[in-house]
């Protein structure tokens, strides 16, 4: 008999369990140990226990989902941060069970939109997403590659200074028409003690330009007045933030950024074939959350 549980009333490893099992034949190979999992998925993710949900027969953990709330685009959003089953549990409508009760959740806590992402390729989990009300809303696309070892010097005079994640974080505030997914926003690295924080100003000391960089090369956020693009600004920020973490290769996930793409391209790092689609579902709720 399938029965439902809260993950507040299991154990990690059961929850660890359901994860490797619902994983074990996916077309990305995925190798961590449980406490590396515990760390990464209740951590910056920001799933947790009390919005995640397991299945079990019997005394077997056989799927899972988990949620995590936080304010993003705007919006009071609880996304799915995994749904995976067993391989010979499929098919039996625990994924329907598991989502339905990920959706109540979300419409208890007050929540305006669910989110979560897919490979676009897996064209029956975006069916299967779509048949259950979301849209696909941006394509994520990846590039990695190696820094430039020789940067063209900016135009002008300008000073490369480093910074604390809440300058980013105030800074980021502002853009509030940007859109970037939720692996790279600042909530994600709120609380690393290893990010690249760096700005780059003018000698009166206007800010043109700021970078987030993690301690494995993942370039979180890039950003350069447009009025002062195409000046070297980008691959200056680039160059010190590697240098700072002591690295060669950096990678990049961006969400529909043209002008972002374009320059990732210019300065040579070379796009993975794996895309993602960002997919969303809008829920109507009796008052707005602040």
């Amino acid at each position: 008999m399938i029965t439902y549980m809260s993950c507040n009333d299991v154990s990690m490893e059961h929850i660890f369990q359901a994860f490797s099992l619902g994983f074990s034949d996916y077309s990305i190979r995925l190798t961590t140990e449980q406490d590396d999992f515990a760390a990464r998925f209740f951590g910056p993710e920001g799933n947790s226990r009390n919005h995640s949900f397991l299945a079990m027969d019997e005394d077997q953990p056989i799927g899972l989902i988990l949620g995590g709330i936080r304010q993003f685009d705007g919006y009071k959003t609880m996304r799915c941060g995994t749904l995976c089953i067993a391989p010979t549990y499929r098919g039996q409508g625990i994924s329907n069970k598991l989502l339905d009760l990920h959706k109540q959740t979300a419409i208890s806590e007050s929540c305006q939109q669910l989110w979560l992402e897919v490979i676009t390729d897996n064209h029956r989990a975006v069916q299967f997403y779509k048949n259950h009300g979301y849209e696909v809303r941006y394509t994520l696309k990846y590039y990695n590659g190696t820094v430039p070892s020789v940067c063209p010097a900016p135009s002008s005079s300008y000073i490369v200074k480093e910074l604390m994640f809440d300058d980013v974080a105030d800074f980021r505030k502002t853009l509030i028409d940007r859109h970037i997914h939720w692996q790279s926003d600042t909530p994600y690295y709120a609380t690393s003690t290893q990010e690249a924080f760096l700005g780059i100003y003018e000698v009166n000391q206007t800010c043109l330009g700021m970078v987030s960089m993690s301690a494995k090369g993942k370039i979180n956020f890039l950003w350069v007045d447009p009025k002062h693009r195409n000046q070297g600004l980008g691959c200056a920020l680039l160059h010190r933030a590697a240098e700072i973490q002591k690295i060669e290769k950096v990678h990049i996930c961006l969400s529909d950024n043209d002008s972002l793409e374009g320059f990732i391209q210019k300065i040579g790092l070379s796009k993975e074939p794996i895309e993602q689609y960002e997919m969303c579902m809008p829920l109507k709720v009796d008052h707005v959350v602040q």
